[in-house]
């Protein structure tokens, strides 16, 4: 596998949409059994997979971003299936807010490494760490939103992987930020 940044980046943003689809209010809370098996399915096994492809390349950097975010799919899919996540929400918020304070800080981590890479990277982690904080002080609609949009950038950002090799060129543009040589 040449290439497999796409298939992490996919497996990021479909979940993720999800997510902030339901804290936004788009779709029902009902529908929490499907975003677990989403999250399990298509978010943490399909990061983890390009998280070792990725780790062989090498790019430690976005490995590292990949095995990070499939951990939170995983752990978000293990607790709401075994009722924890309801029962956090119910009795114990501050679990889910020290949790989401922690995401946050790994994202402003990714973040600031983002600034030598692209503005893709930078929108996406920038827009992510602020929906963190979000959720971390119980602004969820807004934080719902906010995880939609860096879905949607996730979404481009894998099809910048699929495309622009395919064709040959750079047909969609990331704005590389890396120090020229």
């Amino acid at each position: 596998m040449k290439d497999p940044i796409a298939i992490g980046l996919f497996g990021f943003a479909v979940p993720l949409f999800i997510i902030g689809a339901m804290f936004y209010g788009l779709v029902p809370m009902d529908g929490l059994g499907a975003l677990l098996a989403l999250s399990f399915g298509f978010g943490a096994a399909e990061m983890y997979v390009a998280g070792a492809y990725t780790f062989q390349m090498p790019n430690s950097y976005i490995a590292t971003v990949f095995f990070t975010y499939g951990s939170f799919f995983l752990s978000f899919a293990i607790m709401g299936s075994t009722g924890g996540l309801a029962l956090a929400m119910k009795s114990a918020p501050q679990f889910l807010e020290i949790w989401f304070w922690l995401m946050a800080l790994i994202t402003l981590i990714f973040f600031i490494a983002s600034l030598r890479a692209n503005i893709g990277l930078v929108l996406l982690f920038g827009i992510l760490c602020a929906a963190f904080v979000l959720m971390a002080i119980s602004i969820d609609a807004v934080a719902g939103l906010l995880f939609m949009i860096v879905a949607v950038i996730g979404f481009y950002l894998a099809a910048v992987h699929v495309i622009n090799p395919v064709m040959g060129k750079a047909i969609l543009p990331v704005g590389s930020l890396a120090k020229k040589a």
